[in-house]
């Protein structure tokens, strides 16, 4: 048994858990967990907190079986106020599992109550998993292990249970003015550090449990899937009933003896299968969350529906083909021995086998095993549907119907090409609408007075290809065209012929830099470009005459652009030369350089900590500020209210302060300083606004 610790210990042990808690985003009834002991409360009403602890690891588990659990309460705050000596309550020294001969009447009403007591006394821990759910809960380790983790989960489906086992306990004697520690402690010979778990709890943390969500149901001949979330909802319900209410019932039925979980795996919802007395009837369900305290909360939105005879009779379309040119007959199969639950047939039409189909007609009887039908399209996907009395609907395979064709595809429009430095040329257009249409021939020629003839090896399926061209060849233009084909080989005429220029492999004319004019900080540069060339674009570079080696791109465009101005960040001699280069990267040789002198002027920044002081009673502003090592001269220029900015005092850069007594209370006053170097240079101003 562990020695009682004094009350100043106590103390300052529920000082540190309310410290914690209040750490932990203000959240009431908080729980401060160990490695070897957890715990939880939930205010069960006005009067009532029910506490719920555990044992984390098989260690604790055994020992907490072996020595028991102490449950201690500290009235900790009343009226909200922290008290200084808070009033304790040993609620019990001894939890421990209940004897054997005590389980029987509650394992009669509880599988999970056997299952624990099993876990506890039984001389063997072995689940029939083919009997019984709950055995798909054990993890295939060692039985110890097994015994541990199965009598944890199932204690959280019965609060009884679980206050048998020792891991349980009621508090009737709560008030609403009070909030209180809870301190649960395993009682082992040695303590060990881990042993300790707490809680902060008090009335105001009572929360109304929510309503579960995503119930749905799948009705089958006489039965019904159940489905609903689990995973949102599994840190308040570990478990749920089903209630059902068929048309000819009043209220709603609890048909779970005990509740339902998610047994095994990690599944996001619970499934329950349901069967139905007949398929004439509605059923409607609801469910209902079970908390590990034993409270449940509110009902599930309701689902209703009906069960669905399931006929599994197909059709099958065997022969289609044209009569006329408008018209086809089409033969089909339909072996069902229970016709009775089919209502009709339906033959339905579509552009393409997986595209969304029409009826073309609608109440054929189910004896019927064939139909002429008009048809005008030259491609026909056709369907025939099964419906059934319950409205749901079997179908055929498709079936392709198509007329003897020998028109061609229309020709193709919107050829565009392109070929970049590559040599390689890019052709898109525009698709034909035709549903049976199966691609495009590609044509190419050299010269226009040559034949065209086709360079791709298989027909292109889709609007654009790729051709890989020498640019050695002496030919300056590529002409391009195409045809199109259907799924019959008929082909178009061939499209509009589309000329392209080949990449220029001449290496660029080296430009000429004609002059430049040096303005404030900057240097504008001017050029001459190939006009001729649109496949040259122009890179201007700046050398540092420190460091010739080093190299900026400080421009680069096209043919259009014939000046650039450069904005330099130092002072300094530099080099410009301008530079062409072609698509396929070749670029002009020697490139003219000219040098350059430029001085930057530094810009000088605004005058630091430029603060003031008011003195009321002496009737005065004194302004002041840190002294610049650039100044030569400092201004300040002073305004009273909406009045002009005005120069009011100059001082020798020796000074940092300065004192104005001609103000007036209840005036604004504006001031502006700034400071003059040797060469007089203005620095930025700076402004204070001052209320006097």
């Amino acid at each position: 048994m562990m020695k009682e610790n004094t009350s100043c210990n106590y103390k300052t042990y529920c000082l540190l858990c309310l410290t914690f808690l209040f750490l932990t985003n203000g959240l009431s009834g908080q729980t401060l967990s160990s490695s070897n002991i957890s715990a939880k409360a939930f205010v069960l009403d006005e009067n009532t907190i029910r506490v719920r602890w555990a044992p984390a690891n098989t260690k604790s588990w055994v020992e907490g079986k072996k020595y028991g659990y102490t449950v201690e309460r500290y009235t900790v705050m009343t009226d909200n106020l922290l008290q200084d000596d808070p009033l304790k309550k040993t609620i019990a020294s001894d939890f421990k599992p209940k004897p054997l001969n005590e389980w029987k009447d509650l394992v009669e009403k509880s599988d999970y109550a056997a299952v624990i007591a099993q876990a506890f006394y039984g001389e063997d821990f072995e689940l029939n998993t083919s009997d019984s759910d709950i055995g798909s809960i054990i993890n295939q380790a060692s039985e110890l292990e097994q015994r541990f983790s199965t009598s944890l989960f199932v204690a959280d489906l019965d609060y009884k249970a679980a206050e048998m086992a020792g891991w349980a306990w009621t508090d009737n004697e709560i008030r609403s003015n009070e909030k209180y520690v809870y301190r649960i402690y395993l009682n082992r010979p040695e303590a060990q550090e881990g042993d300790t778990a707490a809680i902060f709890i008090s009335v105001e943390d009572y929360m109304e449990l929510p309503q579960p969500v995503g119930l749905t149901a799948l009705f089958g001949d006489r039965s019904v899937l159940l489905s609903w979330n689990y995973i949102f909802q599994s840190t308040i319900y570990p478990a749920y009933h089903i209630e059902r209410k068929s048309s000819n019932d009043t209220i709603f039925q609890r048909i779970t003896d005990v509740p339902v979980t998610v047994l095994g795996g990690e599944m996001n919802e619970i499934y329950y299968t349901d069967s139905l007395a007949n398929n004439d009837e509605d059923y409607s369900y609801r469910v209902v969350g079970v908390t590990c305290f034993d409270k449940e909360g509110p009902v599930s939105d309701t689902v209703t529906g009906r069960g669905q005879k399931i006929v599994a009779c197909v059709p099958r379309i065997t022969s289609g083909d044209f009569i006329s040119d408008d018209y086809a007959r089409i033969l089909w199969e339909f072996d069902c021995p229970e016709t009775e639950f089919v209502q009709k047939l339906q033959l339905v039409r579509s552009e393409t086998a997986s595209g969304q189909f029409h009826i073309l007609v609608d109440s054929i009887h189910v004896f019927e095993r064939e139909q002429t039908i008009p048809l005008i399209e030259n491609r026909n996907y056709l369907k025939l549907l099964a419906v059934h009395k319950d409205s749901t609907i079997q179908e055929s395979f498709p079936f392709l119907v198509q007329k003897i064709d020998s028109i061609p595809p229309a020709i193709p429009t919107g050829l565009k090409v392109t070929i970049d430095s590559t040599g390689i040329a890019h052709l898109t257009w525009t698709m034909n609408v035709e549903s049976d249409l199966r691609g495009y021939r590609i044509l190419r020629s050299f010269t226009p007075e040559e034949e065209m003839t086709s360079i791709s090896a298989d027909f292109v399926a889709g609007c654009e290809f790729h051709d890989s061209l020498s640019l050695a060849l002496g030919n300056k233009k590529i002409y391009y065209s195409l045809t199109a084909l259907d799924i019959r080989y008929n082909e178009s005429s061939p499209c509009e012929v589309v000329a392209v220029d080949k990449p220029n492999r001449q290496t660029p004319d080296e430009p000429v830099i004609l002059d430049y004019q040096l303005l404030d900080n900057r240097v504008k540069i001017n050029w001459i470009t190939d006009k001729n060339r649109d496949d040259v674009y122009y890179s201007l570079l700046r050398y540092s005459m420190e460091d010739l080696s080093k190299c900026d791109t400080v421009y680069k465009g096209d043919h259009q652009t014939t000046s650039f101005t450069d904005e330099p960040v130092a002072s300094g001699r530099y080099q410009y030369a301008v530079v062409a280069t072609d698509l396929n990267g070749r670029k002009s040789i020697s490139p003219q350089r000219i040098t350059i002198e430029i001085r930057i002027h530094e810009e000088l920044n605004t005058i630091a900590n430029f603060s003031y002081y008011i003195d009321r009673e002496r009737g005065y502003i004194e302004l002041s500020w840190k002294k610049n090592e650039k100044a030569r001269i400092y201004r300040i220029y002073r305004s009273e209210e909406d009045a002009p900015m005005e120069l009011w005092k100059e001082t020798e850069n020796a000074n940092n302060r300065i004192v104005d007594e001609t103000v007036s209370p209840n005036t604004t006053y504006t001031y502006t300083i700034l400071f003059l170097t040797n060469e007089n240079r203005m620095s930025k101003p700076k402004t204070l606004s001052i209320n006097y």
